[in-house]
């Protein structure tokens, strides 16, 4: 049986792989280390078809090293161990340690992972571990700090064009495909060479008066360009920074793109949750109402149906006024040094803490709502974690009314001054009084019931 078409193109050598410059360019670091002929085991990184197995192949070859293939898909840690521990009696080990390839390294818990540790420590082995996912994430970090990592990027176009024209001249496809399919195979394959090439040949397997770019099409259907092992944070990412900028329809965009790549409806629902107490938070509570409830939703409902509440709760969300303010109090809170309770918060439930003077002088605020008194720890009095940003979360300070006494001083001194009435310095009156427009145009309302009729108007000036 043929081995396919993208193996039977793989590289041999540094040189004939496209794209990854900033690794196998003339002053790249895999050139350097192919040239040194000094391996150190690395970790690649990247989406599919960028290249990973077919560089860990081409190093160990240049350097001199053994190649053994081991996937983190099909094999278990146990078997992993025994196949090194198996391996190590073989005369590959006696000359140069071999380079163990790691395929989904991902794949393996971290505890499993140390099993590579005492080959590594010991130099029985080189690791070259191939992930789709990022390394911080999924790699202890005991064998992260034995390997250098190296990231691979999604191919461009041209660099899936030049590949595709490589192999219709290597496979002699006769006639050659039109330029207009490559074309669209060197994009439709979303950086992934190893699709691309797929797609040839799926093109070449066609009918000859079946071959063109419609029937190619057809046979192909859509590309997924996302998947659990590509793009999965850099999407979510994008998602919920879409959602804070405001911009519904990039948020759609990406929560289109998760549910084609399958993604678990509970995460999307999750994002959504922290977008709306993140970006949205008491600017608008409702956000995180909807995004729970609909977090619940997609529980029990699953796809396809579940992308209908979530699309609502996505515009919901992207459309909500913004403020931080929430993210910003917490934080600003944690940062705050440990400072002891004041006695008079501290519980007096027993009599033993009553003589030692815990609940002196706290004040049932049920009492009275309006008397004041301390509650944060003496030397952080005066402090404010919390700073309300927007209109919407401004309104709960709006509730503070004006002092009566100090309120009724100025009415009077402004009464006297204005007997037919007139505009009330509201700015003026607000910052002596320490209470926002809205609480003393209500107090204001009040005082003048009987005798005055307040009106509240809106103002046009012509510049």
């Amino acid at each position: 049986m043929s081995a396919p078409l993208a193996e039977r193109l793989r590289p041999t050598t540094l040189d004939e792989v496209v794209g990854q410059p900033h690794l196998v360019g003339p002053k790249g670091a895999l050139t350097r280390l192919s040239s040194s002929k000094r391996l150190p085991s690395m970790v690649l990184w990247g989406p599919p078809g960028t290249g990973k197995t077919t560089l860990a192949r081409i190093l160990a070859r240049e350097t001199g090293h053994g190649f053994l293939e081991f996937s983190g898909v099909t094999g278990s840690a146990a078997e992993l161990k025994k196949f090194l521990l198996d391996q190590k009696s073989m005369p590959l080990f006696k000359a140069a340690p071999p380079v163990l390839f790691l395929d989904e390294i991902h794949r393996f818990n971290r505890a499993q992972q140390d099993i590579l540790l005492p080959f590594l420590e010991r130099g029985e082995a080189i690791l070259i571990g191939a992930t789709t996912e990022n390394p911080a994430f999924y790699l202890n970090p005991a064998l992260r700090s034995r390997c250098q990592l190296f990231d691979l990027k999604a191919l461009e176009p041209d660099h899936i064009r030049a590949v595709l024209e490589r192999a219709v001249v290597h496979e002699k496809l006769n006639p050659p495909p039109p330029p207009e399919l490559l074309d669209w195979l060197s994009h439709w394959a979303g950086g992934d060479m190893r699709s691309a090439l797929s797609g040839l040949e799926v093109w070449g397997d066609l009918p000859p008066e079946d071959r063109s770019l419609a029937s190619l099409q057809s046979s192909l259907g859509g590309r997924l360009m996302f998947d659990r092992a590509d793009g999965h944070y850099d999407l979510a990412s994008a998602f919920q920074k879409s959602l804070r900028g405001s911009d519904a329809d990039a948020a759609l965009y990406y929560l289109s793109r998760m549910i084609r790549g399958g993604e678990d409806p509970r995460f999307i629902a999750r994002r959504l949750m922290v977008t709306a107490a993140e970006d949205v938070g008491n600017a608008d509570p409702q956000a995180f109402i909807l995004a729970e409830t609909v977090s619940r939703a997609v529980e029990r409902i699953g796809w396809p149906e579940a992308r209908i509440p979530l699309a609502q709760a996505v515009i919901f969300v992207a459309n909500a006024p913004k403020s931080n303010a929430t993210i910003s109090a917490i934080d600003a809170a944690l940062a705050a040094n440990d400072e002891p309770i004041p006695d008079s918060l501290r519980d007096a439930n027993t009599s033993t803490a009553r003589k030692a003077g815990r609940g002196r002088g706290y004040h049932y605020s049920h009492g009275d709502y309006g008397k004041a008194q301390p509650f944060l720890p003496e030397k952080l009095r005066g402090e404010t974690f919390y700073e309300p940003l927007r209109p919407q979360e401004r309104s709960w300070r709006d509730k503070e009314e004006p002092d009566p006494s100090k309120l009724d001083v100025l009415w009077s001194a402004w009464i006297a001054a204005n007997p037919e009435g007139g505009e009330i310095p509201m700015d003026a009156w607000c910052a002596e009084l320490g209470c926002s427009k809205e609480a003393l145009a209500r107090a204001v309302h009040r005082l003048g019931s009987g005798s005055f009729r307040v009106e509240r108007a809106l103002k046009v000036i012509v510049n």
